[in-house]
C-alpha cells in the first residue's frame, strides 16, 4: 500500500474514533440533562420544604420568645408602674400635709426632721428624705449624709424638671458622692394655701428592689431583663451591686431610642455591658413623667439553639431526600411532625391565652370597661349577675344611672381624676341593681393609656361587699352586747367591793381586806377593758359622740392626770405638770381627750421604777400640745411602729395590772375625731414621750 493510502486511512480512523468520542459526549450530556430534569424536579420542592419548615420553625421558636418576653416584661411592668406611682402619691400626699406646709414655712428644722425620719421609718423603700428651698439649696435631710451646708442641687435633674412647673416629677438613676448605692429620686414641690412654693420634698428609692424583681424572673436559654430609664442609663440588673458603676451606653442603641420613642418591639442586637449578640424584646414603661424601657433578652446562641437543631435535620432529611426517594418520603413526614410538633405548642400557647380571656369574662368580680365620660363599652357575666343589666342594656350607656343621685358628686370626682391619670383602688360605695335595691360594692378603678401617656379609658372592677357588710355589723352588735351584758355585773361588784371594804357588813379582818382589794384591783382592770371594748365598738360602728367647744388646754391635762396622783406616789415617782406662761384655748372634747392623755400616764406609772412623770401644755404650729414625757423602761422601734394599731394588743405576755393593749388605740381614735393626732417617741432604757395635738380655738389664749 502506497504512503498516500495508508496516511489516508489513518485520516479515516481518526475521524471515525472523534466522531464516537463526540457522541460518547453528546450521548453523557443527554443522560446528564435527561436525569437533571427530574433530580431538579425533585430537588426543587424539598428545597421549597426545606425553606419552608425552617421558616416556619423559625417564626415558631420567634413567636415563642416574644410571648415569653411579652409575659415577663409585662409582670415587671405592673410591679414597676404600681411601686413608683405608689412612691409618686406618698411624696405628694407628705409634701402636701399642713404639718409639712407650716414646718417649711417656719423653718422649723425640729419638726422637719421628725417627719422626714418618720416617712424612712415607715416606708423602708424611703432610704433618705430630704428638703430644699425652692432655689434648690439643701436645708433638711433624714438619714444624714454630712454634706455641706448651703449644698446647691439646682444642677440635679430632678430640682432642673420640677422647676419648670413645679409639679411632682420621677427622675432617672443618679448616683451622689456623698451615697455608695445608686438611686431614684421621687420629688414634689410643697406650697401653700396660695400656690407659693416654699421648698421641694425628695425621696430617694435605692433600685434593689428593683434588681430584686429582676432576679425573681427568669427567661429559658439564659434569658434575663433589665431596665433603662429615659436617660440610657441602666437602672437594674439582675447581676447589680450597690456598689456597681452606672452604665450609660444603651442610651446609645437604635433599639433603645425606638422604644424611648413608645415603640414596643423585638430585635437583635449587640449588648454592649456584656458584648455579646442577643434577641431582645423592648417594652416602654411610664415611670412618673418619663419613659423607661423594660428589656426581656437572652443570649441570641441559645435561644435559637433549638432552631439549629431543626435546621440541622432539615438539612439532613433533605441531602438524603436527594439521593434516595424512600428516604426523601420518610424525611418529609418527619419534618411534617416537628411542624406539627410545633404548631401544637402554639395551640397549647393559645388555649392558655383564650383561658386566661375566660377567666376574666367569667371572673367573680364585675369587670366593666368605660370611656372617660362613664359611657360602657364591656360589660362582662359577672358584672349581669351583680346588677343585673345584661350587655345590651348597659354597652353604651351612661354609667350614672346605677349610681344614686346622693353619690352623684361622687362619680364626678371619679370621672375628673380619670381624665387626669389618676386611679381609684378599693374605694367602699354604693350602686342600684336593675330592680332598684342598692348594694354596697367595693370599687378598683384604673385609667387606660394608649401607650403614650394619653389616658383613653378606664376599666372598673367592682366587687359585691354585702355579706362582707353584714358580718362587720353582725360582729359588732354582737361585741356591743356582750360588752354591755358584761359591764353591769362587773359595776355591781365594784360597788359591793366597796361597801364589804367600808365596812358596811361588819369589821373585815386585814388579811381579808387585801384579798378584798387584790380582787378590786382586778374587776378595775375588768371594768377598764370592757369599756374599751364598748369604745371600739362605738368608732366602729361610727357612733362616738364628741362635744368639741373651746377649752382650757391646762385644764385637760389637770383632768388626766387627777386620778393618778395617789397611784404615782404609792409607786414612788413624781407626776407634775408645766403650763406656759399663758393658759391655752383649744377646740376639743374635754373628757374625751383627758381620757386620751390619761391612757400614756397609766402607762406610764406602770413601766416607770425611778425617776417621774412629767405633762408639759404649750401652743406650736396653730396646735395645743400635750407632751407625756416619761423615764421609764421605753419602747423598741418594733413596737413603735405597732403601737396606735389594734396589732399592739397584749396577749399571754399581760399581767393582771396591765392592760389589753387597746388604749393607745382609742386614743388615736379619740384625738383624730377632734381633728387632731397622737404620736409617740422613745428611747429603750432612757424614757418615752407621747405628744398630744388638737387646734388652737380662734381665741388661742386666755390672759391669766
Amino acid at each position: 500500500m502506497s504512503h498516500k493510502n495508508t496516511k489516508e486511512a489513518d485520516d479515516k480512523y481518526e475521524s471515525s474514533v472523534q466522531a464516537e468520542d463526540s457522541s460518547v459526549k453528546d450521548r453523557s450530556y443527554m443522560r446528564t440533562f435527561k436525569w437533571s430534569l427530574p433530580f431538579l424536579a425533585a430537588f426543587l420542592p424539598i428545597v421549597l420544604i426545606s425553606l419552608y419548615s425552617y421558616r416556619v420553625a423559625s417564626d415558631s421558636v420567634r413567636d415563642l420568645i416574644q410571648t415569653e418576653h411579652h409575659s415577663a416584661t409585662a409582670n415587671l411592668s405592673q410591679l414597676l408602674m404600681e411601686d413608683m406611682r405608689e412612691g409618686m402619691n406618698l411624696v405628694t400626699a407628705v409634701a402636701s400635709v399642713p404639718g409639712t406646709v407650716e414646718a417649711v414655712r417656719n423653718h422649723d428644722s425640729y419638726t422637719m426632721r421628725s417627719r422626714l425620719k418618720a416617712v424612712t421609718v415607715s416606708y423602708p423603700q424611703v432610704d433618705r428624705a430630704y428638703v430644699t428651698f425652692p432655689d434648690g439649696v439643701l436645708w433638711e435631710e433624714h438619714p444624714s449624709t454630712q454634706a455641706p451646708p448651703g449644698l446647691n442641687l439646682a444642677q440635679s435633674e430632678w430640682y432642673r424638671n420640677v422647676s419648670k412647673n413645679w409639679k411632682p416629677y420621677a427622675s432617672g438613676i443618679y448616683r451622689r458622692t456623698t451615697r455608695d448605692k445608686p438611686a431614684i429620686a421621687l420629688a414634689a414641690p410643697i406650697k401653700d394655701e396660695s400656690g407659693v412654693v416654699l421648698g421641694v420634698l425628695v425621696f430617694e428609692y435605692p433600685t434593689t428592689q428593683i434588681a430584686q424583681w429582676l432576679q425573681n424572673i427568669s427567661l429559658s436559654h439564659g434569658g434575663y431583663l433589665l431596665v433603662v430609664d429615659h436617660l440610657g442609663n441602666l437602672v437594674a440588673h439582675p447581676n447589680s451591686q450597690p456598689s456597681d458603676p452606672m452604665y450609660d451606653r444603651y442610651g446609645d442603641l437604635d433599639p433603645v431610642q425606638k422604644a424611648l420613642a413608645g415603640t414596643v418591639h423585638m430585635q437583635e442586637y449587640r449588648d454592649p455591658l456584656h458584648q455579646s449578640q442577643v434577641i431582645a424584646s423592648f417594652l416602654p414603661v411610664t415611670a412618673g413623667q418619663n419613659i423607661w424601657v423594660i428589656i426581656a433578652q437572652q443570649p441570641t446562641v441559645l435561644a435559637y439553639k433549638e432552631l439549629e437543631n431543626v435546621s440541622l435535620n432539615i438539612g439532613l432529611v433533605g441531602a438524603v431526600m436527594t439521593l434516595f426517594t424512600l428516604v426523601m418520603v420518610l424525611a418529609v413526614a418527619r419534618i411534617d411532625a416537628k411542624n406539627v410538633e410545633l404548631n401544637s405548642s402554639l395551640q397549647v400557647l393559645n388555649r392558655q391565652l383564650r383561658e386566661v380571656a375566660s377567666i376574666v369574662h367569667f371572673s367573680n368580680d364585675a369587670i366593666i370597661g368605660m370611656t372617660l365620660e362613664g359611657i360602657v363599652t364591656s360589660w362582662n357575666k359577672s358584672a349581669q349577675a351583680m346588677y343585673g343589666y345584661s350587655p345590651e342594656d348597659m354597652i353604651g350607656k351612661s354609667i350614672i344611672h346605677m349610681v344614686p343621685d346622693e353619690r352623684r358628686e361622687e362619680l364626678t370626682d371619679i370621672l375628673f381624676k380619670l381624665q387626669i391619670g389618676e386611679g381609684i383602688e378599693d374605694m367602699e360605695t354604693e350602686r342600684l341593681r336593675k330592680d332598684g335595691t342598692l348594694i354596697p360594692v367595693s370599687i378598683t378603678i384604673s385609667p387606660v393609656d394608649d401607650g403614650n401617656q394619653t389616658v383613653i379609658a378606664a376599666s372598673s372592677i367592682d366587687r359585691d361587699i354585702t355579706e362582707r357588710k353584714e358580718i362587720q355589723q353582725m360582729k359588732n352588735d354582737f361585741i356591743s352586747f356582750v360588752s354591755h351584758q358584761l359591764k353591769a355585773p362587773v359595776t355591781a361588784i365594784r360597788w359591793l367591793l366597796e361597801e364589804i371594804l367600808d365596812g358596811d357588813f361588819g369589821e373585815v379582818s386585814p388579811d381579808i381586806q387585801n384579798v378584798l382589794r387584790e380582787m378590786e384591783t382586778i374587776n378595775a382592770g375588768n371594768q377598764n377593758l370592757i369599756n374599751d371594748i364598748l369604745n371600739i365598738s362605738r368608732i366602729d360602728r361610727g357612733v362616738i359622740s364628741m362635744d368639741i367647744q373651746p377649752v382650757s388646754l391646762s385644764s385637760i391635762a389637770e383632768h388626766a392626770m387627777r386620778d393618778y396622783v395617789t397611784a404615782a406616789k404609792k409607786a414612788g415617782i413624781s407626776l407634775t405638770i408645766i403650763h406656759a406662761g399663758k393658759d391655752i384655748l383649744v377646740n376639743a372634747d374635754k373628757e374625751k381627750m383627758a381620757e386620751a392623755i390619761s391612757n400614756s400616764i397609766s402607762n406610764a406609772i406602770k413601766h416607770t421604777a425611778k425617776g417621774g412623770i412629767t405633762l408639759r401644755c404649750l401652743a406650736q404650729d396653730g396646735y395645743g400640745v400635750v407632751e407625756v414625757e416619761d423615764t421609764g423602761d421605753g419602747m423598741s422601734p418594733e413596737i413603735l411602729k405597732k403601737l396606735f394599731t389594734r396589732d399592739q394588743i397584749l396577749g399571754g405576755s399581760a399581767t393582771p395590772d396591765s392592760s389589753a393593749g387597746l388604749g393607745l388605740y382609742i386614743a388615736q381614735k379619740f384625738m383624730s375625731l377632734q381633728n387632731g393626732d397622737v404620736s409617740a417617741r422613745s428611747t429603750e432604757g432612757k424614757g418615752s414621750t407621747f405628744v398630744y395635738r388638737v387646734p388652737l380655738a380662734m381665741d388661742g389664749e386666755i390672759e391669766k
